[in-house]
């Protein structure tokens, strides 16, 4: 069978004009006879889903407070950008912003958009959004997050693990009494570091539970107007605090300072990325470092996997992390900690 417009027509009944306007992606042909013309086109191979000629990074934001442009979306980015270049595709970035007027109208034009291969930052989504891609999943690749629901390759660091061996880290250097600072904002990763640190707690025979969580403003500014007011209400601090990010950590440690602790003597802090902030803060953060380029990289090497292969094989990749010391935790071996 020749694989033609002219044998598309012949198979769907509707004419080389609508036929040639779906394929070229015009919006006047109602869906369910654009979306018989290419499931045709698919199947006598006049068209290939294997073939994709640029990588679209996807950026979806529902508050936009938690996906913002910090340098670690840049690393993220550019890794993206070297893989696909190795490769010779070009690469375009799409912000998807819940709320504003052209969003669902970005989506339809990447769920068309057939020899475009995905690369989806996912960190502020749900299963409810993530959802809608289902048909493009073949050439898609989910970046920081990992959807049970749906078979979706998904690439993703270690966030339970990492949060662990955070808390491990403060027990080993002698602290006791240890809190988390979360953030005010819900996202799937917080939710595993949570997870990652309760488990901690319960492993390591340390009390405090959820009652040894507060909640911050997952913004530089907003932590610290929130940890003032935490303050204002004369808790007992911890020896040491394990903080969801770093920028909810550098905002957390402004408001301590003014309030006349010392970092580390007073209370120690951890926080989690390895932001560059962190490494010029007083005192120098210590921090969980994730590897954003090399997710970028892997992302676009993974999606050229499956587009190449005849089945679809997802897999959940989660990398590894490892913490970075500075000088905001001390080691209080042999005091009550």
């Amino acid at each position: 069978m020749k694989s033609n417009i002219k044998t598309i027509s012949e198979l769907t009944g509707f004419s080389q004009a609508t036929i040639s306007n779906v394929l070229n992606n015009k919006k006047n042909v109602k869906k369910s006879t654009a979306d018989l013309i290419i499931q045709t086109a698919y199947k006598i191979g006049y068209l290939d889903s294997n073939k994709i000629e640029n990588v679209r990074i996807v950026m979806y934001k529902k508050s936009g407070e938690i996906l913002t442009e910090t340098p670690l979306i840049t690393a993220l980015i550019e890794g993206v950008e070297s893989e696909a270049q190795n490769n010779n595709l070009p690469t375009i970035i799409c912000n998807l912003k819940e709320g504003d007027a052209d969003f669902e109208n970005k989506i339809e034009e990447i769920l068309s958009s057939r020899n475009s291969g995905i690369i989806m930052l996912a960190t502020e989504m749900d299963w409810d959004d993530i959802k809608r891609f289902q048909s493009i999943r073949e050439r898609m690749v989910v970046v920081d997050a990992f959807f049970r629901e749906g078979l979706f390759e998904s690439l993703l660091m270690d966030n339970m693990d990492a949060f662990y061996n955070s808390v491990l880290y403060l027990h080993n250097k002698g602290h006791r009494n240890i809190q988390m600072i979360d953030s005010s904002i819900e996202i799937r990763n917080f939710k595993y570091r949570r997870s990652g640190f309760l488990s901690a707690m319960n492993d390591l025979k340390l009390s405090g539970g959820e009652d040894s969580i507060i909640k911050l403003h997952p913004t530089m500014s907003g932590a610290y107007q929130d940890m003032l007011r935490y303050l204002e209400t004369k808790p007992k601090l911890p020896s040491a605090f394990c903080a969801v990010n770093d920028i909810i950590a550098i905002g957390a440690m402004k408001a301590i300072k003014e309030y006349g602790y010392k970092i580390p003597d007073d209370v120690s802090i951890i926080g989690f990325d390895n932001m560059p902030y962190g490494d010029i803060t007083s005192p120098g953060l210590t921090t969980v470092n994730i590897l954003k380029r090399e997710m970028g990289e892997i992302a676009v090497q993974r999606l050229l996997v499956n587009c190449n292969q005849k089945c679809y094989i997802p897999l959940v990749t989660q990398l590894q992390t490892s913490i970075v010391e500075r000088q905001s935790v001390r080691r209080i071996d042999g005091e009550a900690g």
